[in-house]
């Protein structure tokens, strides 16, 4: 059962990150952000459809409850992001704030992995914290012309 909690947790996060990415594809102007936020939110609801799987794998429903709006944090976090976007922070403010997103996931996998876990879901939860720090390093490469991450 504990197990059950802890991946709608992720899946949670995984919704608020994509949601993130959503919101900052349409926030910034320059084209291959875009295209690289459409990607990081496909990539995050791809990891919210694999963490429902294992729910149910592991004797949980098909879906968690709530689990395509995410979370009331999320929300509004994902409002303060617009209202940064508006106080023109612009295109690196947004990419800051995806890359904090980014550091929060990794944050929250890695609490998630110091659990027992089975086998598959360890590998899985493996595999996306991977995926996660990539795009970590991508935001952070894409930040380094502006000087650093500010945070």
């Amino acid at each position: 059962m504990k197990n059950l909690k802890l991946l709608d947790n992720l899946v949670k996060i995984c919704v608020d990150s994509a949601e993130r990415y959503r919101r900052a594809a349409a926030d910034v102007g320059k084209e291959k952000l875009v295209q690289f936020f459409e990607q990081q939110e496909a990539a995050r609801r791809r990891d919210a459809d694999e963490l429902n799987l294992e729910r149910k794998r592991l004797g949980g429903e098909s879906e968690q409850p709530g689990g395509e709006s995410g979370s009331i944090g999320g929300f509004i976090d994902r409002a303060a992001m617009d209202l940064s976007v508006v106080m023109s922070k612009g295109d690196t403010g947004v990419v800051e704030w995806c890359r904090q997103d980014a550091l929060d996931v990794i944050d929250e996998y890695d609490k998630a992995l110091c659990k027992d876990l089975p086998p598959p879901t360890r590998t899985m939860l493996e595999r996306h914290l991977a995926a996660n720090r990539a795009t970590l390093a991508a935001l952070e490469k894409v930040l380094k012309p502006y000087g650093h991450p500010r945070s």
